[in-house]
């Protein structure tokens, strides 16, 4: 707990210096770009961006590819990309509530988005990019708002706007077409990180840790999750790309059943960044199917 405050008032100071002094400051004399710089905290924000802003528009993740963004600490490098940016998009949930902070040091409130502010937030569960939703009403506001920023750039933002929610209506489809006919309707998962998706789509689910992958599950919880896979004729458990399936794989082996693994999305591997967050919804789609034994 000390470790974070300490490292919170170091960022904090750094911010309120990078705030007054980065934006005269060049080292390598390099020019302006002319394109919109946009920081963002986690990788399906990252994804509404590129695919709006596409090569008029800088991204800058500030959770490294591949890292649990549930852990992560904001680094002297991320402010300085926070402050250079026109933009900073972040979830305002408990993902990322080190980003509130930094809001707090900016006299220019346009220069920050809370996503949390234009989607449905069930409880205090961050996971909402997993309603496809709650994904068509953020990009049509970060469109709104690039378009503010950059508005010669406009008519080209929309454009690019109209086919990404084009794609989205087609996974919304099909996972209403693949998952409405399935012979299971219960899912085990490592952690909570899919109920928007389970609400929106039928799908009982269980889960084994809380809204983090830290978390540790009693022994009454395994306990419990044993008897749902007997109970419930569960044929797959699913744990998450970044973390731990220790605890999968071992319920796995008491039960004889099968694992497989599903994308949080909040963050992903380096390799699959270009692959998008509605390919990446897809392969879930896949995955799920099989393992609800659907149609």
């Amino acid at each position: 707990m000390f470790r974070n405050i300490v490292i919170l008032t170091i960022s904090i100071l750094i911010l309120i210096v990078a705030l007054f002094v980065y934006p005269f400051y060049n080292p390598k004399g390099e020019k302006d770009s002319g394109k919109l710089e946009v920081a963002v905290t986690i990788y399906p924000i990252y994804d509404i961006v590129k695919n709006i802003g596409r090569d008029r528009v800088i991204v800058h993740q500030l959770i490294p590819f591949g890292s649990e963004p549930h852990s992560f600490e904001p680094t002297p490098k991320n402010i300085i990309e926070i402050s250079n940016s026109q933009l900073f998009v972040y979830t305002g949930t408990i993902i990322d509530r080190w980003a509130e902070e930094f809001t707090k040091l900016s006299p220019n409130s346009e220069k920050f988005l809370k996503a949390s502010e234009y989607v449905e937030i069930v409880g205090n569960d961050p996971h909402f990019w997993q309603s496809i939703e709650n994904m068509e009403k953020l990009a049509k506001t970060i469109s709104e708002r690039l378009e503010s920023l950059s508005p010669k750039d406009g008519g080209f933002f929309q454009v690019n706007l109209s086919t990404y929610l084009e794609e989205l209506e087609k996974l919304k489809k099909s996972y209403k077409e693949r998952l409405g006919s399935c012979r299971l309707h219960s899912i085990i998962v490592n952690h909570n990180a899919f109920s928007y998706l389970a609400k929106d789509f039928n799908i009982s689910i269980y889960h084994i840790m809380g809204l983090s992958p830290d978390d540790r599950p009693s022994a009454k919880t395994l306990s419990n999750i044993v008897d749902i896979v007997k109970e419930k004729n569960i044929s797959t458990l699913f744990f998450e790309e970044l973390a731990s399936d220790n605890v999968i794989r071992t319920i796995a082996k008491d039960t004889g059943v099968q694992v497989s693994s599903l994308s949080p999305l909040g963050n992903v591997p380096p390799e699959k960044v270009q692959e998008g967050y509605i390919n990446l919804m897809y392969e879930n789609l896949e995955k799920l199917s099989k393992g609800l034994d659907c149609q």
